[in-house]
């Protein structure tokens, strides 16, 4: 894996490799921050570790970047607060979808909508990748609000989920 790090002012985000990730679930976090907020690891975010680590072993490295967890890391205190990534790189259309994760304690503040800008810059440099999309419980008004603070738009809703689409061209 390369060795991957974004930067905006108040953040930096990791692409966390394999080994990492085995850590995290492991309750070894320690070994991937010296500091992270316990609240960021979450059951559902250790559930989507071991999905992750899966399509992981069967892809090649240059797309590991597009499968792993980024870790947002607040820069000021140099501490792990949440996750972000990418569910596989872009398929045929073009499109892959995202999800992500914040520490309650970081929420409001608009540190995820600042990770989620960085990773669909990142994302938007290769070539194979034209839109990005995320799929949000229809009572998850936060998470939607984040989507919208990033220019996603609503295009269409189905079983109890909204799907936002943020295109580059």
């Amino acid at each position: 894996m390369r060795n991957w790090k974004l930067e905006s002012t108040r953040l930096r985000l990791k692409p966390l490799s394999c080994e990492e990730l085995n850590c995290i679930l492991q309750d070894e976090f320690e070994k991937v921050i010296l500091k992270y907020d316990t609240d960021s690891i979450l059951t559902d975010t250790k559930s989507a570790i071991e999905k992750k680590l899966k399509k992981m072993g069967s892809a090649g490295s240059e797309e590991y970047e597009w499968y792993t967890y980024w870790l947002i890391i607040e820069k000021t205190e140099n501490k792990g607060i949440g996750f972000i990534g990418f569910k596989g790189p872009p398929k045929e259309s073009g499109q892959t979808e995202v999800g992500y994760s914040i520490s309650a304690n970081y929420r409001r503040r608009g540190l995820m909508s600042e990770a989620l800008t960085l990773l669909i810059d990142w994302a938007f440099e290769s070539s194979s990748c034209s839109g990005v999309f995320a799929m949000v419980r229809k009572d998850n008004v936060a998470s939607a609000k984040v989507l919208r603070n990033c220019s996603f738009s609503a295009v269409e809703a189905s079983d109890g989920y909204d799907r936002y689409v943020r295109s580059l061209r």
